[in-house]
């Protein structure tokens, strides 16, 4: 009889330590996906003022103010939190308005799509989703007159 009573009660206790891990697991998994949450979230405004900003380098658009705040951008906040292929699409975009390097429009509306390509697919990937389908030439910007 001892015995079944010390099996029962290890069994009680187990069941306890065992519920107390497994509600401990969950709010840890919580957390995780919260804080994954808020990262997108954050990624995604920094993204959306990127490609604000970058509209000012755009005919009918052009706004000196608008092209200073995106260079500013990639140069500082990019740098630490893009990523790797964020940055180095951003870069490119900017050195298209080398002069010395005789880049036409069409392929500057190429490396802006390529980067705003990136942006979804990083932003889609951290949220689980697939990566977006869109193709270069289906991404343009409008030019006013």
């Amino acid at each position: 009889m001892q015995n079944i009573i010390e099996v029962i009660l290890s069994l009680g206790s187990g069941g306890i330590a065992g519920g107390i891990v497994t509600n401990w697991v969950n709010n840890k998994l919580e957390q995780n996906s919260e804080n994954k949450r808020r990262i997108r979230e954050l990624r995604e405004k920094q993204y959306k003022d990127f490609l604000n900003n970058l509209m000012g380098f755009y005919k009918g658009w052009e706004d000196k103010k608008m092209q200073k705040q995106f260079v500013w951008d990639v140069n500082t906040n990019a740098t630490v939190s893009a990523s790797d292929s964020v940055y180095r699409l951003a870069r490119d975009y900017i050195d298209s308005y080398d002069k010395t390097k005789g880049v036409d429009e069409a392929e500057r509306q190429k490396r802006y799509a390529r980067l705003v390509i990136a942006m979804r697919n990083e932003l889609n990937k951290m949220s689980g989703e697939p990566l977006t389908d869109l193709k270069e030439d289906e991404i343009k910007v409008m030019q006013l007159d």
